[in-house]
């Protein structure tokens, strides 16, 4: 009885963790900037899709950290024509 009661305990803790660290609080946590990641893959299929995303974060006068963050995603299926675009743009403040 008390094992599966600590088993509970830990699990929770641990879902409650992960649950707190979000893609939005990880860009706030960063110090003001601009910051850019690529990533590219190939699935099994032969679509290559390439990811780009650019971070600006900024501090205002006041203190209120904002973060803007936009999205590029490419996917090129295999064969002529057929590649695919999608654009977000998302904006964050604390």
């Amino acid at each position: 009885m008390t094992s599966r009661l600590t088993y509970l305990i830990v699990l929770s803790a641990v879902a409650l963790g992960l649950g707190a660290c979000t893609p939005e609080q990880r860009v706030l946590n960063a110090p003001p900037g601009n910051y850019e990641n690529q990533t590219s893959s190939t699935d099994s299929a032969g679509t290559t899709t390439d990811k780009k995303t650019s971070t600006n974060v900024s501090v205002d006068q006041y203190g209120n950290k904002t973060a803007v963050v936009k999205t590029k995603t490419t996917k090129d299926p295999k064969g002529l024509f057929n590649k695919t675009t999608t654009e977000n743009s998302t904006q964050v403040i604390k």
